[in-house]
């Protein structure tokens, strides 16, 4: 009997050993290492069965990815499926050490079981491996704590959070067919902020409203405002993410918009609900983590009490039937339409700086104030497109193709080769960034012509029929002009230099006996002459006019490879 007891008291001490985060066995000041991470979640899952510690795949350094999720759900209870996303930007660790404390809370305080239930729980222990791994103390300069930190860029120096669409990373790759194939209803992805300073240690952001659903709208702003009371409830006041529109938040803030590029933009996509979490750069590290930690403790409360309303409206959401019809890619913030909130600040002000002898901003926290300014979160869209029964990617652009696929769109090949008359877009203009951007000269104020021409199509060809749950995802990503489209992230720069051209010398008589065979190409010609002097003073321009309203220019040039039906 002795026997008995000592062995459980062993295997109880071991447990409680176990629990002990590397985060406590620092005082609090450090996060945990990708190492340090690793043992601590295989010990924990070892422990506890109804954990399950799983891979999602390799990052580009070759570290795996960890997956942390509660594996003991009850089959007659359909839970809510959340996601934590922690270290996307691994000098803002507190998501890490923040979910193991959580984790122990779950096991150890049995009235978080009705919770679980009906909450599918999984956690990225640390997202970016490659980041997380390369430490010092140095790379957030405008940081208190922790002890060090990882670095934002992945082992490719890529930003992980602008990287969900374009997909550049191996990381990205994985997490996107792990999202797809999971189906979350809510994502929470951890941060600390960078900006101005004020009291909170805390502030947030749901996925924009106009990125969702309709049926999940409502769901997303009620669960934004029941965390945010319940918070201050239990003494942790809150605010919305702080993006200034001025220099200070004195004069208004605005609801950051996040295109799909973003974790939440890209999560609503998916007609998931995505919560970014912000805690202030300046206040304690501990602080910062328990903050985080109330946060998701929260979201997973208000998730399991309104489990049924959300099931529901993401199963609305994800009916074919619902599919969008149209995509608005440009949206303005609207300034003339706005709320007020009572904010938390300092008093702020401007002095002389000892570095440059210029004005520099200062924040006088001996002088806290409680002020009511303007918020500012509402956008209006600036245009929109009508989207097509049927896009047809021919089989060349597998880069796209794949980049589809991981993200669940369902296709299927044309299956037979067909010559089609089609709608397709020749690119008029498009302006390009002066320095690299993430990997990429970046595309922007993407101008389109429609035409209808004539295609032949082969039965290897892709056809993506939009009665299917990912249509808006489909249309901003396949129609050029949205700023996070494939096109506007070089997968089509091909098409865009020309391939064929002409020597001046001996186009001259062909240009002369085109001009001659053709009255209303004529006529177009001498009137831009007499219209443009700087056209009239360039030979070269002239020949290049003639030669490209000729049969000899490349009918493919500028033209987007991608084509469209609307079956009635």
């Amino acid at each position: 009997m002795k026997t008995n007891i000592y062995i459980i008291g062993l295997l109880f001490s071991f447990a409680l050993k176990a629990q002990v985060t590397p985060y406590e066995k620092s005082g609090k000041t450090k996060t945990a290492t990708y190492q340090e991470c690793v043992s601590w979640y295989r010990d924990f899952t070892n422990t506890y069965k109804e954990f399950v510690l799983d891979s999602m795949g390799r990052g580009d350094n070759g570290d795996m990815i960890y997956v942390c999720r509660y594996a003991d759900s009850d089959p007659n209870i359909e839970s809510v499926k959340m996601l934590i996303n922690n270290n996307i930007h691994p000098g803002e660790p507190e998501g890490v050490d923040a979910s193991m404390l959580l984790l122990k809370e779950l096991v150890s305080d049995r009235r978080w079981q009705p919770i679980l239930k009906r909450v599918g729980l999984t956690i990225i222990c640390q997202y970016n491996v490659g980041g997380t791994s390369n430490r010092s103390c140095c790379s957030r300069a405008n940081q208190n704590g922790p002890v060090e930190v990882g670095f934002r860029g992945n082992a490719k120096n890529l930003d992980l959070n602008r990287d969900f669409i374009k997909m550049d990373s191996r990381n990205a790759q994985n997490f996107v067919q792990f999202f797809s194939d999971s189906k979350f209803d809510i994502m929470v992805d951890n941060h600390t902020s960078n900006g101005a300073d004020y009291q909170y240690v805390l502030t947030s952001f749901v996925s924009r409203p106009e990125k969702l659903h309709r049926n999940l709208r409502g769901i997303a702003q009620e669960l934004e405002k029941t965390v945010s009371d319940k918070l201050v409830e239990k003494g942790w006041p809150n605010a919305p993410y702080v993006q200034s529109l001025k220099a200070t938040p004195d004069n208004g803030i605005v609801a950051f918009w996040e295109s799909g590029r973003y974790a939440t933009g890209f999560a609503g996509l998916h007609n998931c609900i995505g919560f970014t979490v912000e805690t202030h750069m300046l206040k304690p590290f501990a602080e910062r983590v328990e903050a985080t930690k109330a946060y998701m403790e929260q979201m997973m409360i208000a998730a399991a009490s309104n489990s049924g309303k959300i099931r529901a409206a993401k199963k609305e959401a994800s009916s074919r039937r619902n599919g969008v019809k149209k995509i608005y890619p440009h949206w303005e913030l609207d300034t003339l339409n706005y709320g007020t909130i009572d904010f938390l600040g300092y008093k702020s002000g401007y002095k002389k700086s000892k570095v440059t002898g210029k004005d520099r901003l200062y924040y006088d926290r001996s002088q806290p104030l409680k002020m009511t300014i303007p918020y500012f979160s509402h956008y209006y869209p600036l245009d929109s497109i009508t989207l097509p029964s049927v896009y047809i990617i021919p089989m060349a652009w597998e880069s796209v193709i794949q980049k589809l696929k991981i993200n669940g769109v369902h296709m299927r090949r044309v299956g037979m080769d067909t010559t089609m008359l089609v709608k397709a877009k020749y690119i008029e203009s498009y302006e390009t960034v002066s320095a690299p951007y993430e990997g990429h000269y970046l595309h922007y104020n993407i101008k389109t012509r429609d035409t209808l021409i004539f295609r032949n199509i082969r039965r290897t060809d892709y056809i993506i029929k939009m009665n299917q749950e990912l249509a808006q995802f489909i249309g901003l990503a396949l129609e050029p002009e949205s700023p996070d489209s494939y096109f506007a992230w070089n997968e089509f720069d091909g098409v865009l230099m020309q391939k064929e051209g002409f020597s001046s010398y001996v186009f001259e008589d062909l240009a002369e006996k085109l001009l001659s065979e053709d009255a209303t190409l004529e006529q177009a010609f001498l009137n831009k002459k007499s219209r443009d002097p700087e056209f009239a003073a360039n030979s070269r321009a002239q020949l290049d006019f003639i030669y490209k309203r000729s049969r000899y220019y490349e009918p493919t040039h500028n033209l987007y490879p991608i084509y469209s039906l609307d079956l009635k």
